[in-house]
């Protein structure tokens, strides 16, 4: 007589696990639209890191380096040695913040 209770126990934490997976969308980062270092919203632009660190990238790869957006948003030592090499660049004033090469001169 225990096992069904426990039976259905389980069937419903299954149940509910998979329906909760099934309504996550797949990647939250699909939605987010960047302008530069700018996350477009509908209340306007704002600056967030993400969308800085797809600028890092993207400029970057402008100069021929093998980069992917993951590898600068996953180690932040590679977002700051690009930045320290190519922070001269204007495109990254204001992603690179503290890290460009201007404030070491």
């Amino acid at each position: 007589m225990r096992e069904r209770p426990m039976l259905a126990s389980v069937t419903a934490v299954v149940g509910t696990a998979f329906l909760a997976l099934a309504a996550v969308p797949e990647s939250a980062e699909a939605k987010i639209k960047c302008q530069g270092i700018f996350q477009v919203t509908k209340n306007g632009l704002i600056s967030t890191p993400y969308c800085q660190e797809l600028e890092i990238a993207r400029v970057a790869r402008s100069y021929g380096w093998k980069v992917t957006d993951a590898q600068v948003r996953n180690d932040p030592l590679k977002k700051v040695y690009i930045c320290q090499a190519l922070g001269g660049d204007t495109r990254l004033k204001g992603a690179c913040g503290a890290y460009s090469r201007d404030l070491y001169r």
